[in-house]
Formats: structure tokens, sequence, C-alpha cells
């Protein structure tokens, strides 16, 4: 009897730690506040070890949408645009107007473009066509051959979908290497007078206003004829140095007209109240620097822009004239790292090549004059 009341007394214990050992431990996920009853302090200890539910893996965490990084290559599709700009666009090293000009684009020119960009922070330009401010008055186009292009200026866009580059401004910018002084194209009145006339063209970049009649009157024209050899030649005339020689409206073929050089030229200038910063012989570097800071130039060449054959003649005061039946002046108002571009008061508004120019120029000694 003795043995089955303590048989009798264990046997709900075993009984209910049978049942814990079977839910895993349950107890120990009772509600907070709540208390599983313990044993009497005379039952046995028995220790039961829980069963343990793995923890679950966390959940990769996602990754974010990848930013965009901008490229020094922009990846736009090649687009062709037109130079809408007359005469010519500016093309600068980087895609705003405070950066260096380094070429000019001639109006009408055919140009492949690779890439675009905005500057929403810079003054917008109007477009070159409709003379108003556009969507795309912001917007600048990069070359295939390199630098970049005001939009304003190309007739063309760039393919639809395309996206526009991010540019970063560089610690360091290279000087500026072509310039255009914007100077209206005005045909000489008589067939000698070029020379007034490319210094009348000059002088509207001052804003100053004459006429051909007026120049004429400020260098004073000489209107005595040569005397000529028997061999054809021109033995004595006056003194272009000093003042028109011969007729206005003269020809230097036949001996009726000739011209005027650069100290009458400059003298004129001076008395309209422009500045001369360079007469007589100017170096090409320095009248291309002059052209890229701004400055017109009257520039005497020949007709025919190749080196032409010089003689002399002695004008009535001695001096030993030198001279060529070819003689010519044009208004330099352009220059590029291979062009010049040149308001020519006979031909018209005319592109030409660096080696052309300064083959012509060379004849009559590097003649210019430089006003501002």
């Amino acid at each position: 009897m003795k043995q089955e009341r303590q048989v009798g007394r264990l046997l709900p214990w075993v009984i209910t730690l049978v049942m814990v050992a079977a839910c895993g431990g349950a107890a120990s996920n009772s509600p907070a506040g709540s208390a599983s009853p313990g044993p009497p302090s005379a039952a046995p200890t028995i220790a039961v070890t829980p069963s343990i539910a793995p923890a679950p893996s966390p959940a990769p965490a996602e990754s974010p949408p990848p930013t965009p990084t901008p490229s020094p290559t922009p990846a736009v599709a090649n687009f062709a645009g037109r130079i809408s700009l007359a005469p010519a666009a500016r093309v600068r090293f980087g895609p705003g107007l405070d950066l260096p000009v380094i070429d000019l684009a001639p109006y009408g020119a055919q140009e492949r473009f690779d890439a675009w960009t905005t500057r929403p922070e810079e003054p917008p330009m109007t477009d070159a066509i409709t003379g108003r401010i556009e969507p795309w008055s912001r917007d600048w186009y990069h070359l295939g051959s390199g630098g970049w292009v005001h939009a304003g200026a190309v007739v063309g866009f760039p393919p639809v979908g395309s996206l526009a580059t991010i540019w970063a401004r560089p610690a360091v910018l290279p000087p500026p290497s072509a310039g255009i002084v914007p100077v209206s194209l005005d045909l000489q009145d008589q067939n000698a007078t070029c020379e007034v006339a490319s210094l009348a063209m000059a002088l509207t970049a001052e804003g100053i206003s004459t006429t051909e009649q007026r120049l004429l009157e400020l260098v004073g024209v000489d209107r005595r004829a040569p005397e000529v050899g028997q061999r054809g030649e021109i033995l004595r005339w006056g003194n272009p140095s000093v003042s028109f020689v011969g007729s206005p409206n003269g020809r230097a073929a036949d001996y009726t007209g000739y011209g005027v050089y650069a100290p009458p030229i400059a003298a004129a200038a001076t008395s309209l109240g422009a500045r001369v910063i360079a007469s007589g012989t100017v170096a090409p570097a320095d009248l291309y620097a002059a052209l890229v800071a701004g400055h017109p130039a009257v520039a005497w060449v020949t007709s025919d822009y190749a080196r032409g054959r010089v003689a002399t003649w002695t004008a009535w005061d001695g001096t030993r004239v030198p001279y060529s039946l070819t003689e010519h002046a044009v208004t330099l108002i352009g220059v590029t790292p291979t062009l010049v571009l040149v308001n020519d008061p006979w031909w018209g508004q005319v592109w030409k090549p660096r080696a052309a120019f300064e083959a012509a120029f060379a004849t009559f000694d590097n003649m210019a004059v430089v006003i501002e």
C-alpha cells in the first residue's frame, strides 16, 4: 500500500512533464504576466530539454535601383544639322557662352553632331531663324569633329528618345584660337575705292557710320596721271602713303586709278573717333590675335589672293613706292585655326585658307590697319 500511494503521488507530475515535452515547451510561450504552476517541494526534480525550432533565415534585402553615372563620352546617336547663323557660328571649347571660341562653323555648312547637353543656369540665346527664345535656346550640340555649337544656330535635332549628357567644366581652359567680328558687307562704290570701302565697314564695328566720299575727302586724292616708260612700266606717280593715287573710279590695269596705303587710312579712322591699335606692318599672328579680341582690320592683299609681283615707281616727292597692279584691300573680320573670313568689297564675303591669305598679305609686307 505504501508503494501504491507513492506512485499515486508521482503519477500526475509525470503526466504533466510528458505533456510539456510533447508540446515543445509551450509554457515558455505563455502570455506576459501569466505564471506556470511549479511542482510541490516534495516532488523530485526532472530535467527536461525543450525542443527549439530553428530561427528563420533573414529575407534578402532589396537592391536599390542603379543610379545613372554621368559618362564623359556621351552615348547619343549621331544626327545631322545645318549651320543657320550667318556668317558663322562660334564653335566653343565647351557648352557655354563663357567658354573659349576654338573654331567657326560657316553659314550653311552641313555638320554631324554626336551629343547634346543643356545649361539651364545660362541665359538663353535666341534662335537664328525665328529670332525668339525657343525650348532649345539653352541647348548645345557637340560636333563630331570637336567643339560645341549652340542649338539656336543649328537646323536639326537629336533623335527622339535620346538624353542630354552632363558636361563637367574642366579646371583648365585653353586660350581662344578663333573669333569673329560682326561686320555687315558693303560693296565698294567705285572701281578703285576698295581701301576706303574696307575702312567704312571696319568702322561700323565701332559704331561709326561714314561714306566712301567722306573718307576720300579725309585721305585726299591725287588725280595726276602717271609717267609711263617705253616698255609700259610706271616711272612716276603719286604717293599712296600720303593720299589716294589716281581716279577713284579708275583702274590699275590701265594706269587710271590705283589706291591708297595704310598711313592715310589710319589717319582717317582716327579723325572719325576710332582708336588705331596697329598700322603698317602687322604680323599675321598679331592680326589674328586682334580678331580674336574683337578688333576688325583693313588688310592689303591681292585681288586674286596669291603672292603678287611687286615693282616700284618714284613718287612726285621722290619716295620709292612699291606697287602691284593686283593691289586690293579687304576688311578682315574672322579667323579660325585654318581659315580667315573677309568682307571683300569687290567679291563679297568669302572664306579663304590662311595660307592663301598670308601669301597675298605678304605682297605688301603685311600691311594692315587694326582699329577698336
